[in-house]
């Protein structure tokens, strides 16, 4: 998602930024800031009708429809926000409330965007990689069923306000009865939630009704030096056919903060199976040998240490 960077939260980190995400209400531990965003636009279809004996057609708008808001989110957030992202890996997601605002350099709050009955629709894990430098963000999609945008008031209280960045070679995979030590990556995948939108009637606002919920595929690199685990399950598995629920493996990919120990937040891997291993290719003469992994997982599990999913 171009231009957009690390987003902070108020009381446990903070990075510069023109935005903010307030869920229910104005309670400052609810408020997130924002280097960007992109969406919530509210905008109508032209319909065309026919007029007999006329050469044009006439043109007016249907009803108001409004684009999902896309936003930046450190793996470190607000227990709000963080209970409202998990919560929509599972069967019944929450509807939230609240607001994107715009302030400025003193942190004004100039212009507000209210939303109501908004569903998480995506949840972009970004590339995590053994060599990287860069902080990571986690970009989050949400659908709402109605935006106000109005003039806005007050101002956000940053008292609290600590730096605080994850880095994305900061990982760990783990996965049951395989050697994952030599895992140097984990190709950026994202969690989809498709979502319907219903009208509630004569007159009334349009309804979101969550349906189906996509776990994608891993694309995993690691060192073909110790990859002989892999390699066994995949000959198992794929080769012999021995692929029934029995076979499957669940494992986790843990978020760690700059110690490599404490543990940020995590995502537990449930029924996971192997669909192909093969040689990496590129890397030059020299460079060490790598294989790539692709694992299917029927359930994917968002936490926080001490939290829940």
């Amino acid at each position: 998602m171009p231009g957009l960077s690390l987003a902070a939260n108020v009381g446990l980190g903070f990075a510069s930024g023109h935005f903010a995400l307030r869920l229910d209400g104005a309670n400052a531990a609810e408020l997130t800031l924002l280097s960007d965003y992109e969406g919530g636009d509210i905008h109508a279809d032209v319909i065309s009708m026919a007029e007999a004996g006329s050469p044009f057609a006439r043109k007016h708008l249907g009803p108001p429809k409004y684009d999902a808001f896309a936003i930046p989110v450190g793996i470190a957030m607000a227990p709000g926000l963080f209970g409202w992202i998990a919560g929509s890996w599972g069967a019944h997601p929450e509807k939230r409330d609240g607001a994107v605002l715009g302030v400025d350099a003193g942190f004004k709050v100039k212009t507000e965007a209210d939303f109501t009955g908004a569903l998480v629709v995506e949840t972009g894990i970004p590339a995590l990689d053994a060599a990287s430098k860069q902080a990571g963000y986690l970009t989050v999609r949400f659908q709402p069923e109605f935006i106000d945008v109005k003039p806005g008031a007050g101002k956000l209280s940053l008292a609290l306000a600590k730096q605080k960045l994850w880095r994305t070679s900061n990982f760990r995979l783990e996965i049951d009865g395989l050697d994952c030590m030599k895992v140097s990556r984990i190709d950026a995948f994202t969690v989809t939630r498709e979502v319907d939108l219903f009208s509630s009637g004569s007159g009334g606002r349009p309804v979101l009704v969550a349906g189906r919920l996509d776990f994608p595929n891993l694309r995993i690199t690691l060192a073909q030096a110790g990859s002989e685990t892999w390699a066994d399950w995949h000959e198992s598995f794929v080769v012999n056919g021995n692929n029934g629920d029995g076979f499957e493996r669940n494992g986790s990919i843990r978020f760690l903060s700059a110690d490599l120990k404490t543990e940020l937040s995590r995502i537990d891997l449930l029924h996971l199976g192997i669909i192909r291993l093969a040689q990496a290719t590129g890397g030059g003469s020299g460079a060490l040998a790598k294989m790539t992994a692709e694992l299917y997982c029927e359930q994917m599990v968002l936490s926080q240490p001490g939290g829940k999913p």
